[in-house]
């Protein structure tokens, strides 16, 4: 063995000692431990000494000037540390400071604890540090191609992603979009690049630049919603905007992903449409009127405005259930329905309670007599034959009125008012 082989060999404690607490401040990711650390730099510096009894044995052959070494036993363990560099975020100039402190130990103290150096353990420094040159080449090719690689598997996942994926630097310019999000530009990505997504961004009311202000200066990821309009079809999408930050912890860009939600709307919209509507006539549902009707006292409690609510039940329906069959019956509380609508005023709520029974709120009426001419319009427009098929049952409605504040200042007192007036409509 070398003699600068045996010495680094002996001393390796020594040597690894200075190199970790420098590497201890170099590496990002805190999950290595110390004994990781020193682990390595031994693998390395082993390999090293390793190439370097190779290159002397090589040069004592041929009794000349040692040749520039082939990378052999240092070339795996060093593309490895290139490998593991990268993946532990480690850029070039910190993975050169791991090399070049391991050269400064090794010379500084071989120099020291070496009396008398002579022309051969001179010779040896230099097969030294062509090893730690090779070795710092193969790794620096190991890390370019990690790095290389992991930057053409992030494009092909962004570009094979179906949401709209994009990043823009500080300033809002674009410097990656993927396909979905050319689609839903309309633009090329030649197009694209370099450009200020504020001007790219169909929708008008989506505040870009102060988001993106709040994403810097927050350095948080912000959250929100936008609506589309493509081809006349009203789309949504739930979008993300992360900060992309250095190593100094600062944002250098700006990563957006959406994602298409217009199905999950349209569903949220249709389970809430049968929470509140009835599936059969279209109008409000009970659920839904009591909400309507509780916001309109409140309205009127603040206001004084007036308003009426009428209490609507056909008469004579169980019959045509009983003759003509259930079909016929829904057939006629639709058209029952549309007639109760068309009576009254766009601003005014029609509901269909249960069975046969519905109710009407009338806005900003107080006079007893307009209220009484809308009320017989109905009775008139419910007494018209209804398209049920020949022989039919005739149908007809009674109504009963309450108003407020005369009849009561809260939904039960207004109810039973309305209800009880029209048991006694139907009576007469």
């Amino acid at each position: 063995m070398s003699r600068l082989s045996k010495w680094i060999m002996l001393n390796i404690e020594d040597l690894l000692q200075p190199w970790e607490d420098n590497a201890e401040e170099l590496l990002p990711d805190k999950s290595a431990t110390k004994q990781d650390r020193r682990d390595h730099a031994r693998t390395m510096l082993a390999s090293i000494c390793q190439e370097l009894e190779q290159a002397k044995a090589g040069q004592q052959s041929d009794n000349h000037v040692a040749k520039a070494m082939p990378p052999v036993q240092v070339e795996k363990p060093a593309r490895e540390h290139g490998q593991e560099r990268r993946k532990l975020g480690l850029n070039l100039p910190e993975l050169a400071t791991e090399f070049l402190d391991l050269r400064r130990n090794v010379v500084q103290l071989w120099t020291r604890d070496v009396q008398g150096l002579t022309l051969s353990d001179l010779d040896e420094l230099l097969l030294f540090d062509r090893a730690i040159e090779q070795a710092f080449l193969d790794s620096i090719e190991s890390y370019t191609n990690e790095k290389e690689k992991q930057e053409r598997s992030f494009v092909s996942m962004l570009s094979g992603s179906p949401d709209p994926t994009y990043l823009v630097d500080i300033s809002g310019r674009i410097v990656f979009a993927n396909p979905a999000t050319t689609a839903l530009l309309g633009a090329p990505v030649d197009r694209l690049r370099g450009v200020a997504v504020f001007d790219l961004w169909p929708e008008k009311n989506h505040d870009l630049r102060r988001q993106f202000k709040t994403v810097i200066e927050m350095k948080e990821t912000f959250r929100g919603e936008v609506t589309v309009s493509e081809e006349s079809e009203k789309r949504w999408y739930e979008y993300t905007y992360s900060p992309v930050l250095d190593a100094n912890g600062q944002v250098e860009a700006i990563a957006g992903v959406a994602r298409d939600i217009t199905e999950r709307r349209i569903f949220e919209a249709e389970i809430l449409r049968h929470a509140n509507y009835d599936l059969l006539t279209d109008l409000p549902n009970r659920r839904l009127f009591h909400d309507r009707f509780d916001q309109q006292i409140r309205r009127s409690e603040r206001t004084g405005a007036p308003f009426a609510l009428l209490f609507i039940d056909l008469d004579n329906f169980k019959a045509v259930n009983d003759v003509q069959g259930h079909d016929a019956g829904d057939q006629v509380l639709k058209q029952a329905a549309k007639r109760i609508v068309a009576s009254v005023r766009s601003e005014d709520t029609v509901a269909r309670l249960s069975g046969d029974e519905f109710t009407v709120i009338l806005l900003d009426i107080a006079d007893i007599e307009p209220i009484k001419l809308i009320a017989q319009n109905i009775i008139n427009e419910l007494e018209e034959p209804y398209d049920i098929g020949v022989g039919a049952p005739r149908v007809s409605g009674s109504i009963g009125v309450a108003r407020y504040p005369q009849d009561g200042n809260s939904p039960n007192q207004l109810l039973r008012h309305a209800d009880q007036a029209m048991y006694h409509a139907k009576k007469k």
